[in-house]
């Protein structure tokens, strides 16, 4: 468990939670994290508090936060704000958008598709569970998409409804048009605006439930959070993440791209397969240094105190996303019994 703070206007919440933030090198991003931190906070859930390091964050000013749009060829385009990086696709009859965004972010990001298109949002493809990516589904939803989903991403959503008193608004607030009508497995395909859309499903990684989506005419892949671009990960441990599981993925990441592929990352700018080799080495870094502490025999607060990632601090430490809570997640992953 950790203890952590963010701050809602001028307020600050100080609540026990599993969780922690993570972050983009441009804008703070607070997703699962503040998703988790915000429910347990409306559910008054009673959580038992040690163990992982407190993180302290402010959401933005929404009135003055943009959505950006970059046109990766091919029909696709790239939305970044300061949630979860969108991928949209325009065809025929209606607008593929991948991941939904803030509620707060809604208004701003139908402008920029509806600058693409007139047409609505049709399809909605949510890569994992977590508030970033998903806070806007009811929107959408009530507008006609159709939401899609790995099978373990519609149970997340679902449970954290189920568990949530919060009021209309708030994260995971009840509401059955949020839920994912569909639910999609690897190798399925949509096809919309010239473009394949080809269904990955990763094997455990960020979570249990991640989907990555091949815009295969494009040559342009999007990873949700199995990949962020310029620091530090985040992994959901306590929903079926593995630091090993995020290694291994870079490997089939890799192969799946050329030189000319682009990426959509979960969070942070446009990144190519050459991104994915230097984030894996740091990953493997991290790993090799966890597990040479866990067999010395340190404890997690230890390990956090003795620094081992201030090195690798200089490149990848720069965001809300720390040191002491990767160290953290890690250590516990690790520490977990493995499956014979």
């Amino acid at each position: 468990m950790r203890l952590f703070g963010t701050k809602i206007g001028h307020q600050e919440i100080n609540v026990n939670n599993q969780s922690s933030p993570a972050c983009r090198s441009k804008y703070a991003v607070v997703h699962r994290h503040l998703t988790n931190l915000l429910l347990a906070a409306f559910t008054l859930a009673a959580l038992p508090a040690t163990a992982r390091p407190i993180e302290h964050f402010t959401l933005p000013d929404w009135s003055t936060t943009e959505v950006a749009d970059r046109d990766l060829g091919g029909g696709v385009h790239m939305m970044e704000s300061y949630g979860g990086n969108n991928g949209v696709v325009v065809g025929e009859d209606g607008v593929l958008l991948v991941d939904a965004e803030w509620p707060q972010l809604n208004a701003k990001l139908r402008a920029r598709i509806a600058a693409l298109s007139p047409l609505p949002v049709r399809y909605l493809v949510d890569t994992h569970w977590h508030w970033d990516h998903v806070g806007g589904n009811g929107l959408w939803a009530r507008t006609g998409a159709v939401i899609l989903s790995s099978p373990q991403t519609r149970r997340h959503i679902v449970e954290a409804q189920r568990a949530s008193t919060a009021p209309a608004g708030q994260p995971y607030a009840r509401d059955t048009r949020a839920v994912p009508v569909i639910t999609v497995g690897n190798g399925d395909q949509l096809h919309v605006g010239g473009q394949t859309i080809e269904i990955i499903k990763v094997p455990p990684a960020h979570t249990d439930g991640d989907l990555a989506i091949r815009y295969v005419e494009a040559n342009v892949i999007q990873t949700g959070d199995t990949f962020f671009h310029g620091f530090y990960p985040d992994i959901d441990i306590d929903h079926g993440g593995t630091i090993d599981g995020m290694i291994a993925w870079y490997d089939t990441l890799y192969a799946m791209c050329d030189a000319r592929t682009k990426i959509i990352p979960g969070h942070g700018s446009v990144a190519t397969r050459d991104d994915v080799k230097t984030y894996q080495a740091m990953l493997k870094t991290v790993r090799s240094r966890v597990a040479a502490a866990i067999a010395k025999g340190l404890t997690e607060e230890q390990l956090i105190a003795a620094h081992p990632l201030d090195d690798l601090d200089v490149a990848w430490g720069g965001n809300l996303m720390k040191q002491p809570y990767l160290l953290a997640i890690v250590y516990e992953d690790l520490k977990r019994p493995r499956a014979r």
